[in-house]
């Protein structure tokens, strides 16, 4: 196949070729994340209420009751900023294309939008850090291109460690996991007797389930460093650090998107350039978080010795 160059043909009479970007867009896990209730929405984010349970259990108390104020918590999770970085695109590019060249724009910055708000909620989902209410485990499996593979028993050790949490709603225990670790899970299954306990898909290959675990796949997913802490979004990864696989309590997770404004300047306003241009880029307000620190959890692949 011939090699590509930069730039687009710009005769009349060349059929554009424009081709596939095959970046994953995969985003449905986010459909089973929890909305705000609409009354709690403010213009500077969500605000929410909670109740510190300090309510005791006696067997056979031998002194009388005396009753205490159950006290509240309150907190507004403020919104974050989400946009996509502006695109210019000139009158001269415009007159010269075969097609629509400024919808085509408007496409991939929805597609870059869809991504970069993908990969937010996976982030805002992850632990920080290995803790009691969210624990973060490694794999032990063989060493496969500088990583330990995901095994069965890795999972059975980390589904141990999530029923300690008391997760009470058992339809709302979700995973994304990762290329890797669903790949690792294929072959597990594919080399032992645990045929029964990871379900797949036989039309479509996807990983169903996990006893209560319900998955989704992810090629993008977030990565921690040598020493388990979960890395800055966007940040480069280093040869040690590896890609994890996130888990999340569904009632303790809190998604919105305030709105998507798309902010445009004119190319009829453009006095001063030769080839008048506009800029185009999206700018909304939205939020992930979670309402408690209690019941998320990552698996990440172990470093090979």
């Amino acid at each position: 196949m011939a090699g590509e160059v930069d730039g687009l043909w710009l005769e009349q009479y060349v059929e554009p070729q424009l081709l596939e970007d095959f970046r994953n867009y995969e985003d449905d896990f986010m459909g089973v994340l929890k909305r705000p209730n609409p009354a709690a929405i403010d213009k500077d984010g969500i605000r929410f209420n909670r109740l510190v349970n300090n309510i005791g259990f006696h067997v056979n108390k031998d002194s009388d009751f005396v009753p205490k104020a159950m006290a509240g918590k309150k907190t507004l999770v403020e919104y974050d900023k989400l946009d996509t970085e502006p695109t210019e695109c000139t009158d001269a590019e415009l007159r010269a294309m075969a097609f629509d060249k400024d919808a085509a724009i408007r496409v991939e910055h929805t597609n870059s939008w869809k991504i970069g708000v993908r990969n937010y909620v996976l982030h805002k989902l992850a632990p920080a850090a290995n803790s009691t209410k969210m624990p973060v485990v490694r794999t032990t499996g063989e060493n496969v291109d500088g990583r330990k593979r995901l095994t069965y028993d890795d999972l059975v050790n980390f589904y141990a460690k999530l029923q300690k949490l008391n997760l009470n709603d058992k339809d709302s225990w979700y995973m994304v996991l990762s290329d890797d670790h669903a790949t690792d899970l294929i072959k597990d299954r594919a080399s032992t007797n645990n045929n029964r306990d990871i379900v797949i898909d036989q039309k479509t290959g996807k990983l169903i389930r996990f006893y209560k675990i319900k998955f989704f796949e992810n090629n993008d997913c977030p990565f921690y460093d040598a020493t388990g802490n979960l890395k800055s979004l966007g940040s480069t990864p280093v040869a040690t650090d590896q890609k994890a696989s996130i888990f999340f309590y569904a009632p303790n997770t809190v998604y919105h998107i305030e709105g998507v404004d798309v902010l445009k300047t004119e190319r009829k306003t453009d006095t001063r350039s030769k080839d008048p241009k506009n800029e185009m880029r999206l700018h909304s307000y939205g939020l992930c978080d979670k309402k408690q620190e209690h019941g998320f959890a990552a698996i990440i692949s172990g470093n090979a010795a």
